[in-house]
């Protein structure tokens, strides 16, 4: 960390210059928009759907993230298989199977070509997105159609991402979460907002940016939060231009850990979050303090962050929202725009003149 980084992050000026779109004001509205997209998803209307007997989430990128959260909880939540397909293909189709392709732009090219798929099935299906041509397909097909007004990037609408599919899943019977739950969590997102926001004099997330800076960040994920881990290395690599890789306990404790642990091995320039949570099992809590302990022993840098939350969403939500703050500030210290995207444009435009 660097004397004056986290005097830096306090600096207007530099946000001004660095973030000239106000890419914080985004981050600042996912508890607003969670709250409309949970509604939207109870508000949707769909006639004569049954509870599926499988339920697949297509999507790519930031329009994946919540599915992932979604079949996440799911996993520990229903006995009906949820499953998140980032791809072109899907697996075979049955009058049983339920579909949920999201689309950002609606126009993301994998998720049309399962469009297609789907179109050509007896599968149950809804399209979710701002508008592009899934709506406009949608709309041929006769698919019921969820449509959303969001200004910023895909990787800034979580809460729709989120709160969509699970509502429409605990309307399908699906899933049971209820309205007490939901509730929790978004206060919890309005404290996560309160607390990494610009106007915390002591943001968890600036400290965390500024220990970060000039360094690989390695996101290890507890149990639940392995989802909030790939969320922080995808956001650190879009937002601040920095590679960033994911792990998750226990899974790293059976692999990754014996080369990390020993102190001969070479890492730099890696530093290591360990993602934390009240809910995350007792035995894999263990195994995070002991994994820190056993690493800082080898010499290696290590955090252990627990954004807190009651409920496994609860926890994958707040560790989002730390991430997220994260991400911000460590685009400021590297002085990158955050909402720039200029290579991942690039890649699309030449993906689309290859058609």
């Amino acid at each position: 960390m660097t004397p004056d980084a986290i005097a830096r992050l306090s600096d207007a000026a530099l946000r001004a210059r660095v973030d000239p779109s106000g890419f914080d004001r985004l981050l600042q509205g996912l508890p607003a928009q969670a709250r409309s997209a949970w509604q939207l998803g109870l508000d949707a209307p769909f006639e004569g759907f049954t509870t599926p007997s499988r339920v697949l989430l297509v999507g790519l990128g930031g329009s994946a993230i919540g599915a992932d959260v979604a079949a996440t909880l799911a996993s520990d939540l229903c006995e009906i298989p949820v499953r998140v397909v980032r791809n072109y293909h899907l697996p075979p189709l049955t009058p049983e199977t339920l579909v949920i392709l999201s689309s950002f732009s609606g126009d993301t090219e994998e998720t049309l070509a399962a469009f297609d798929t789907v179109a050509a099935s007896d599968a149950q299906a809804i399209a979710v997105t701002t508008g592009g041509r899934l709506a406009a397909r949608a709309r041929r097909h006769g698919m019921p159609l969820i449509i959303y007004a969001w200004d910023g990037a895909p990787r800034t609408g979580l809460g729709f991402g989120v709160f969509i599919p699970l509502a429409l899943l605990r309307r399908l019977g699906v899933m049971v979460i209820s309205d007490a739950e939901v509730q929790a969590a978004f206060e919890t997102l309005d404290r996560c907002t309160a607390e990494y926001g610009p106007a915390s004099e002591h943001s968890r997330a600036r400290h965390l940016a500024a220990w970060l800076e000039g360094s690989v960040p390695a996101i290890i994920g507890a149990d639940m939060l392995e989802v909030a881990a790939r969320r922080w290395a995808g956001e650190i690599s879009e937002n601040a231009k920095q590679p960033a890789a994911s792990y998750a306990i226990p899974e790293f404790n059976h692999n990754q850990f014996e080369a990390v642990a020993r102190p001969e091995t070479r890492v730099e320039p890696l530093r290591f979050v360990l993602l934390d949570a009240p809910p995350v099992h007792p035995r894999n809590r263990l195994r995070v303090t002991q994994t820190a302990e056993m690493m800082q022993q080898a010499g290696r840098h290590v955090e252990i962050a627990d954004a807190g939350g009651e409920t496994p969403l609860e926890a994958i939500l707040a560790s989002c929202a730390l991430g997220s703050w994260t991400s911000y500030y460590l685009s400021l210290l590297r002085e990158v725009d955050p909402a720039s995207m200029t290579v991942m444009d690039q890649l699309k435009r030449t993906l689309a003149q290859e058609q």
